[in-house]
């Protein structure tokens, strides 16, 4: 393997290793680049990655098809995040969408983010529509991005937002943006905000 890949994934999975929830059972990378799918193995520790814990796969070889075929099949997806951060578990329960109340999710992760089932159809349109979905039946966060850097950050505002969102129950609930607004900002972000780091983060992922 390539060392400067290693080296991206690598960082990006230190990163993740210190987040409240990480989980080797749960926590993996996919990423698309140049033509092949990198995988974090099953059960990797993120803390010590190694260049044996991540593997070029292949359909018949992945354990996570339904991610394969949305990395291979969207170009504006090069990077999948699965993770089991403590917040976003509790969203996924509910199962219920998590709404913006923060600027930061408006624009970086999107407006809503679903809660679906297992499902390839469900998955992929719920990553429509937001850069990450909750799913239920697994208990998991699926986060993705133009690159790792994009899919990283996304898992942060959406933990982030999910714990503003569940503490703010106690009093009342949070009050959600005015969608015109956040898809406005949604909008701008992507357009012109992003594409600074789009140009710096190009070699992180992109196809």
């Amino acid at each position: 393997m390539d060392n400067n890949i290693f080296e991206m994934i690598n960082k990006y999975a230190e990163e993740l290793s210190l987040m409240d929830g990480y989980r080797r059972d749960v926590n993996k990378i996919m990423l698309n680049l140049a033509g092949n799918c990198y995988e974090t193995a099953d059960d990797a520790d993120f803390a010590a990655l190694s260049q044996d814990d991540i593997e070029i796969v292949s359909p018949e070889d992945t354990s996570h098809f339904i991610e394969y075929k949305l990395l291979q099949g969207n170009h504006d997806i090069n990077a999948l995040v699965l993770s089991a951060t403590p917040y976003c578990r509790q969203a996924a329960k509910q199962g219920r969408p998590l709404i913006a109340a923060l600027d930061d999710m408006a624009q970086i992760v999107g407006y809503r983010v679903e809660t679906v089932s297992y499902d390839e159809q469900a998955v992929k349109n719920a990553l429509k529509k937001a850069e990450g979905c909750f799913v239920r039946d697994k208990g998991v966060t699926i986060t993705c991005g133009r690159n790792l850097y994009e899919a990283v950050v996304a898992l942060t505002i959406l933990e982030k937002s999910a714990e503003v969102n569940l503490k703010a129950e106690a009093l009342g609930g949070a009050k959600p943006l005015p969608k015109i607004e956040a898809d406005f900002m949604r909008m701008i972000y992507k357009k012109k905000y992003s594409k600074a780091e789009q140009e710096v983060k190009s070699k992180e992922g992109d196809a």
